[in-house]
């Protein structure tokens, strides 16, 4: 809170003014008055502007007896109880919540007034500016107050609408989070799993002839490296801004061809079957797609060493279908929804309105297929 804030909020602004308003008020009465009305004048003056040290903590009151003083007959009037009416019975419809006890004491504030003037036997005039020195600061203090209400309102608006960017914001962070965790996911997911497929394939070479063993150790560094690589394009994509020119594209299907290489180097028996007559994707819906296939050879590979495996693109008119199954085993249980892998390609896939199966196929082995509206996207 503002100095000045604290200033008016402990009401020494209204005890100046009180006090100021009196010492004229007195003056008035000690140069203007007889000595023999100046007790009554003094009481008046006293009593007309000594209130307003009060207006704002009880205003009512205030109003009630600095009004109530005009109906003491004097000789003469006071030229400060204009101005202190005016505080006083601004006070009462500018903070006083109770509007039918502000109407009661503007309506009282009237009647003394009007009477005040009678009695002091004044010209029509006087009755006129007896009412309007009521029912005129009323008015405007009716007006302060809507505006106030309509300011509070507008600040409550105001804050609600903050806090619900700050809760979007917080939602978006928490969704990005999701997302970054299921690149990784993916990505060490698939290079671990040709890793630990090959290590078991060179060390069986080991033993029998060290010349094989080369070709798997190649596919393990060749997984490392692009794990690395990877990582620091994620890595990448956080750290630069949005438009740095020397962020790595997302993957996307473009980059299948070469997927399919590397787990064919694994010695995962691979095929690649497209048709249909592709079409531009989205970003986001181009980097699922590939994610979807990287995910699923994983788990063959995981799953399914050296299984052939097959690959299927179906470009149809309003959406792509994808279709990764091997010749395996096939899963010895229903796969548990809670898998990572699972719950990966199925968060990609509702993200974009689309479907997943994912269990052992009718003629054995494991299939996954998704299905993603393009036109949706």
């Amino acid at each position: 809170m503002s100095p000045w804030r604290r200033f008016v909020q402990l009401g020494t602004t209204d005890r100046v003014v009180a006090t100021l308003l009196a010492a004229v008020a007195l003056a008035q009465v000690l140069v203007f008055l007889p000595i023999a009305a100046a007790p009554i004048g003094a009481l008046v003056a006293l009593g007309s502007t000594a209130p307003i040290a009060w207006r704002r903590t009880h205003p009512v009151v205030a109003a009630l007896v600095g009004s109530a003083v005009w109906l003491i007959p004097t000789d003469g009037f006071l030229l400060v109880g204009y101005p202190a009416a005016v505080l006083l019975f601004y006070a009462v419809t500018a903070y006083v919540n109770d509007r039918h006890l502000a109407a009661a004491t503007v309506l009282i504030g009237t009647i003394f007034g009007i009477a005040g003037s009678a009695m002091q036997g004044v010209i029509v005039g006087e009755y006129v500016g007896a009412v309007l020195v009521v029912l005129a600061p009323a008015a405007v203090g009716v007006l302060v107050r809507r505006q106030r209400g309509r300011n509070r309102r507008l600040e409550e608006l105001t804050r609600h609408l903050e806090q619900e960017r700050d809760r979007r914001e917080r939602s978006a962070v928490a969704d990005e989070r999701a997302r970054i965790a299921r690149e990784l996911h993916d990505l060490v997911a698939h290079a671990v799993s040709v890793i630990a497929v090959q290590a078991d394939a060179a060390e069986a070479a080991l033993e029998y002839d060290p010349a094989l063993a080369k070709r798997p150790i190649a596919v393990i560094r060749g997984s490392a490296v692009e794990a690395l690589i990877e990582m620091r394009r994620l890595l990448g994509v956080l750290r630069a801004d949005a438009g740095d020119p020397d962020r790595e594209p997302l993957p996307g299907l473009a980059q299948l061809p070469a997927l399919v290489d590397r787990a064919r180097d694994g010695g995962q028996a691979v095929d690649l079957a497209v048709d249909g007559t592709p079409v531009p994707l989205p970003p986001s819906l181009d980097l699922s797609a590939y994610r979807i296939v990287q995910e699923a050879l994983t788990n063959a590979t995981k799953h399914a060493p050296g299984a052939p495996v097959t690959v299927g693109l179906h470009w149809l008119p309003d959406a792509l279908r994808i279709e990764v199954c091997d010749r395996g085993p096939g899963a010895r249980s229903v796969p548990s929804p809670d898998a990572h892998g699972l719950v990966g390609m199925r968060e990609r896939v509702r993200i974009h309105g689309g479907s997943l199966e994912a269990g052992n196929a009718a003629d054995g082995g494991f299939a996954v297929r998704a299905l993603l509206p393009i036109e949706a996207a």
